[in-house]
């Protein structure tokens, strides 16, 4: 063994070569290289780990274990270099082999992994961009096009509807008027069968569903029912095992229909002959499918030469189940003697559809031993309710159809019914198919899903909400609550169980937003639905009346705008508006509207005593009044739509005449301030005028509103004036003094007396503008010197004769050339401030006219025209002119006390005026 000398002195000589000779070498012993590592040793401060084994404890790192840790790794096979394989080597080629297929297994698994990740992503994306895009089009009343790859969008509320469909939805409507005609009488009405017979005609498919849905709602729905009667039991869950005996039975009844269908499609086959008994039936069926050359082929044993298992099962697939009984009875020493006890057990089944856990026991044993006949198994499992878990028998339950109905023969409870409702619901859509997932979901009692289901589908919306309906009729729909219900869908899943509820106001309103405008009555007939919903527990049902009374007041908003046809054969929107609220005729007794003769259904009582608005109910639990309900909130909303001729109409219906007077003044000073803009000169208000008039001539659209709204004002003041109305005394104004105007404020019976001055004096204004562009400019400046708002008469003291120049009389009567009276046009600038606000707003509008009409009366003066012929002396002219005068200035005098209330272009304007006038 060589030492560490001999040792150092080889390892020198293994890099021997590699020195340089230019370079000097260093030469260390072995002592002096420990020598000098010790050194190094002893610098090193043990200390310092002190503050780094801290700041490590505080990042929750145990230092002293790691260091314990890393002094007992093992190195030695940590890391190792790659050998290759020899071609003799198998097992570590099969090594190597199955490592390299972990590897890709793991790569493939990784990369598919992210593949699905992003297609998820990217379908969770576009599902949700669909919702929220259809949510839109919903809220603006938008229809997207039914395929797919089409973009193209149009409004529900203003596009035409196909002919097609109009034709449905009118069927529908006649059937839902008929229902509400109805419950008005108090009577029940078979909307199950009315549907049935409207759909027929229709839709296949849906005639079928409504079929499915009288079996499945409940079989009782046969008889004639009351509204609501299974709402406590629907709601409590306890009509579960019913259901599923009436989706059963519906399934029966389609099976029994196929097997009569394919008879008498094989007559030569089936072989009937003249037995007309539902046993003889199902053989003949059974020799259609079974019987091929002479031998049968069923797949299974035969019993006394016959097929004896599909014959009792098919009669059990119909529900004859007594016949069933009554074929094996016939074969009993055949069935017996192969399967001792079975007729015993079939026949306690058929009585009550269960058998005692001794029978079922005893069929349990024998049951795997029953292999050959796959419907003697089925029977079997049918009985006694075996292996649950399997649900499908082969060779038996081959389709859909089939497959349910073998479901639901097995449910006896409501927990069997959840248990396979749920199964059913994680299958989905994708399973069954869009029409046929609808029945199966109605089959399952789940009606909420069934209804959303339909609702998805543009082609099956009407059917969907008239399903909805029939469903709120009888009492099996439960409807969300305002706090549940979602903009996205109208479907609601309440935890923590996900019972299913329908948003049905949002429902019905995105059906009836399509004919709103058009036929406002029929949409009227749908909201009277809503309230059917008013006995559910609290909150919802109180939020259902709610929602009746929201969707009613917006259709009466909206059903202005819908054609209406008058005797004459013409369309009239008004009219078709007061078919739908009432009216008041010119005489000022009223006619009641097509909402009043229904008051019952909303749960509404009439406005007043003195309203006789017929109705052959009295319920009781009208407690809501029709005026405060419906008729004034549906005013302040028109108010704040600026539709002031419906609220003003409303207003007056409801009985609150003093509000209707202060209304009318707010909207008469914005007529009057419409007549023109200040500041331009875009025409003259009077002809004849010499300056260009401040007031401009406004769109033709807003004078024939103007107009209509001058003319309801003056009606409505004068059948006011005859029966006394307005003065101040109506019952109801102060209720209603919450109500804001689109004005900012609300008239009140405290200021009804100026309300009605105010209207006076604004249509007097009106009438001066229509006779001053009619040329008629001496009667409008007499008509605005009878208004008493500017002291053109009273501000100028007559010394003059009398006269009979309608532009030259003062109060009096007199032409005088007086001087002006400072004091009484100060005293009524001081009174200004007490006029109505609408005339206050309105002072430069009828300050501008009435110097316009002081014009153009001077300039025929001067020019001799009109009243004023060469046959008037020279002096009376003379006094006229000066009158005239004396009259601008005093309307000057007016305007300079009314500081600031008038823009400095009016004061410029009414300045150049005085001088045309006093040239």
């Amino acid at each position: 063994m060589s030492d560490l000398s001999s040792v150092l002195a080889a390892s020198k000589d293994l890099n021997s070569h590699l020195n340089k000779s230019d370079l000097p070498s260093v030469h260390l012993s072995l002592e002096q290289i420990e020598a000098q590592s010790r050194r190094l040793v002893s610098k090193h401060r043990t200390g310092d780990t002190d503050k780094a084994n801290y700041l490590l404890a505080q990042a929750s790192i145990d230092s002293s274990a790691l260091t314990q840790s890393i002094a007992h790794l093992t190195t030695t096979f940590t890391s190792s270099s790659l050998q290759p394989l020899q071609d003799t080597d198998v097992s570590g080629f099969l090594r190597h082999a199955h490592e390299q297929n972990i590897v890709k297994t793991i790569e493939e698994g990784r990369r598919e992994t992210v593949e699905d990740f992003y297609l998820m992503l990217e379908d969770r994306t576009n599902r949700e961009w669909e919702a929220k895009k259809k949510r839109v089009f919903d809220e603006l009343g938008v229809r997207v096009a039914s395929k797919p790859t089409s973009t193209k969008v149009t409004s529900s509320t203003s596009a035409p509807l196909s002919l097609q469909m109009h034709t449905k939805m009118l069927a529908y409507d006649r059937t839902i008027t008929s229902l509400n005609a109805a419950r008005l009488r108090g009577t029940s009405y078979p909307l199950i069968h009315a549907l049935i017979s409207t759909a027929s005609p229709q839709h296949a498919f849906i005639h079928q569903l409504c079929r499915q849905f009288e079996h499945s709602g409940a079989h009782i729905l046969n008889a004639p029912q009351f509204e609501r009667k299974y709402a406590k039991a629907y709601l409590s869950s306890t009509l579960g095992p019913q259901i599923a005996k009436g989706a059963r039975q519906a399934l029966e009844e389609q099976y029994l229909d196929i097997i009569q269908r394919t008879v008498q499609s094989h007559p030569t086959q089936a072989q009937l002959g003249g037995d007309p008994s539902i046993s003889n039936l199902v053989r003949a069926f059974c020799a259609v499918r079974f019987y091929r050359g002479g031998e049968w082929h069923s797949g299974g044993e035969l019993v006394a030469g016959v097929p004896l298992w599909p014959w009792v099962f098919f009669l059990v697939r119909i529900g004859e189940v007594t016949e069933a009984l009554r074929v094996l009875n016939d074969r009993r020493d055949a069935v017996e003697a192969k399967d001792p006890g079975f007729i015993d057990a079939f026949s306690i089944w058929c009585e009550s559809r269960t058998v005692p856990k001794t029978v079922k026991t005893h069929l349990a044993n024998v049951y795997p031993h029953q292999s050959q006949d796959p419907f003697k198994l089925a029977l079997y499992k049918l009985i006694a309710r075996l292996d649950v878990g399997r649900r499908s028998v082969p060779n038996v339950t081959n389709t859909i159809e089939d497959w349910l109905w073998f479901q639901f023969a097995m449910v006896d409870d409501a927990e069997e019914l959840n248990a396979l409702t749920s199964v059913l619901l994680a299958y989905g859509e994708r399973h069954f198919g869009a029409n046929l997932w609808s029945s199966v979901l109605v089959m399952c009692g789940q009606f909420e899903r069934a209804v959303a289901s339909l609702w998805e589908h543009p082609d099956t919306q009407v059917e969907a909400v008239h399903l909805a309906i029939a469903l709120a009729y009888h009492g099996l729909l439960r409807v969300s609550s305002k706090a549940e219900t979602t903009e996205m869908g109208v479907l609601t899943l309440s935890p923590p169980s996900s019972i299913p509820s329908l948003a049905l106001p949002t429902l019905i309103w995105r059906y009836i937003r399509q004919f709103v405008k058009m036929d406002p009555k029929e949409a009227l007939q749908y909201v009277y639905i809503l309230p059917l919903s008013s006995d559910s527990t609290s909150p919802v049902g109180q939020e259902q009346l709610e929602a009746a009374w929201e969707l009613v007041r917006r259709i009466i908003v909206l059903g202005n705008s819908g054609p209406s046809t008058n005797t004459n054969g013409n369309t009239n929107s008004a009219l078709a508006w007061e078919e739908l609220v009432g009216g008041v005729r010119p005489d000022g007794t009223r006619f009641s509207g097509v909402l009043q003769n229904h008051l019952p259904l909303l749960h509404l009582s009439p406005s007043s005593p003195s309203s006789n608005f017929p109705s052959s109910v009295t319920p009781s639990s009208q407690t809501h009044s029709y005026t405060t309900t419906i008729l004034l909130p549906t005013a302040s909303l028109l108010l704040s739509n600026d539709r002031l001729p419906e609220a003003i109409k409303l207003y007056d219906l409801a009985g609150e005449y003093d509000l209707v007077v202060g209304c009318l003044a707010d909207a008469l000073g914005r007529v009057v301030i419409n007549l023109g803009s200040f500041g331009s000169s875009s025409g003259a208000a009077f002809v004849g005028a010499g300056s260009g008039s401040v007031l401009g001539n406004g769109g033709e659209d807003g004078r024939t509103r103007d107009h209509e709204l001058e003319k309801t004002a003056r009606e409505i003041l004068g059948v006011y004036e005859r029966l006394g109305r307005g003065t101040g005394s109506s019952s109801l104004s102060s209720s209603t003094s919450g109500l804001s105007s689109s004005m900012g404020h609300s008239p009140s019976s405290s200021n009804a007396p100026k309300n009605r001055l105010a209207c006076i004096q604004l249509l007097k204004i009106l009438d001066a503008a229509e006779r001053g562009k009619e040329g008629h400019v001496e009667r409008a400046l007499e008509v605005l010197e009878g208004t008493g708002l500017i002291p053109i008469d009273e501000g100028v003291v007559g010394t003059g004769s009398a006269s009979s120049s309608a532009g030259a009389r003062t109060a009096g009567g007199q032409a005088t050339g007086g001087d002006l009276d400072v004091v009484k046009i100060t005293r009524k600038a001081e009174e200004f401030s007490s006029l109505h606000e609408s005339v206050q707003r309105c002072l430069p509008v009828y300050m501008v006219l009435c110097m316009d009409a002081l014009v153009a009366v001077a300039q025929r003066v001067k020019g001799g025209g009109g009243a004023f012929h060469s046959s008037q002396s020279q002096h009376h002219l003379t006094l006229t002119l000066s009158l005239l005068r004396k009259k601008s200035r005093a309307v000057m005098v007016y305007a300079g006390l009314l500081k600031y209330r008038m823009s400095p272009e009016v004061y410029g304007y009414l300045s150049r005026g005085d001088v045309e006038v006093a040239l």
